[in-house]
């Protein structure tokens, strides 16, 4: 069950959840059967909260709606919680409320990005991101280093064995935002170029004088993560991040309706093949 931690738990959370509700169980009943309170019982059914194995099979066996080889499959989710020594090193940089979004990604099988204002963090070559860094006025000179270093790590998943399969809606001003100068921008647009090759990599601009139906004034990106057994689904979320924060959203409704937005973005967007020579043709502009 090769998971991160972070994702381990989300899928712990979510299915224990389900079989509650299954059951019909209410959540006090719960709390009293584990001995806590209702808020710790909330914490743990949104993954803020682990659970040990055994009350993870004693719920289980309360709720009476699992085979055991699926409670099985659950139970073990339980087993491997710790993220000790994870976010050491160049990895302390990232934010405690982007942390779990690096473990969502590394363990996704597609990632759909919608991008307004730069080109996203796995698109972007070394020379751009430090450009940009070093105008973030919320990140230390000291920390670009660890932060490049980091962001480096996570475009891996677009390079391994079996990739993620990475679709992106971006901005024209994605392209035009200058960072660091022409050449550094020249060698970002050939970069974008150059990755949109890739079987597993699609790239659509969505240009200046084109219609935009279903604009939006922020960005986001929609994950899709593989259950860990064959019989339960999908995990489907959205990450939306602000200054501050960051809301990890998998509610049926809310994919559903960034769902429907993406497609809207998609259909105003240029195709793979416009969007590469449109990219080209800004390359030249910076040349």
């Amino acid at each position: 069950m090769p998971l991160t931690p972070t994702v381990r738990l989300k899928f712990l959370s979510i299915y224990m959840r389900e079989a509650r509700l299954k059951a019909g169980v209410e959540p006090k009943e719960v709390a009293k059967l584990l001995g806590r309170d209702t808020t710790r019982v909330t914490k743990m059914e949104r993954g803020k909260e682990g659970l040990t194995p055994g009350d993870a099979k004693m719920l289980l066996d309360r709720y009476a709606v699992h085979t055991e080889e699926q409670k099985a499959e659950i139970v073990e989710l339980a087993r491997t919680r710790s993220q000790r020594g994870r976010w050491l090193g160049h990895r302390a940089t990232v934010p405690m409320e982007q942390r779990p979004y690096y473990d969502f990604e590394v363990d996704s099988n597609r990632i759909r990005h919608y991008g307004m204002e730069m080109v996203p963090g796995l698109l972007q070559t070394e020379r751009y991101m430090r450009s940009a860094l070093e105008r973030h006025f919320r990140i230390d000179a000291a920390s670009v280093e660890d932060i490049v270093a980091t962001r480096l790590e996570r475009q891996e998943v677009l390079f391994r064995r079996v990739p993620v399969t990475a679709v992106f809606v971006i901005s024209e001003s994605c392209l035009r935002r200058v960072f660091g100068g022409n050449a550094i921008m020249h060698e970002q647009a050939l970069h974008l170029e150059e990755l949109s090759r890739r079987r597993n990599v699609r790239i659509h601009v969505l240009p200046f004088e084109g219609r935009v139906s279903g604009g939006t004034p922020f960005s986001f990106t929609m994950l899709r993560i593989p259950a860990p057994a064959e019989s339960a689904a999908d995990l489907e979320m959205v990450y939306v991040e602000n200054l501050h924060d960051a809301d990890y959203l998998d509610g049926k409704q809310e994919v559903n309706d960034y769902a429907d937005l993406w497609g809207s973005l998609t259909a105003d967007a240029l195709g793979v093949e416009q969007s590469r020579r449109f990219i080209l043709g800004i390359a030249q502009d910076f040349a």
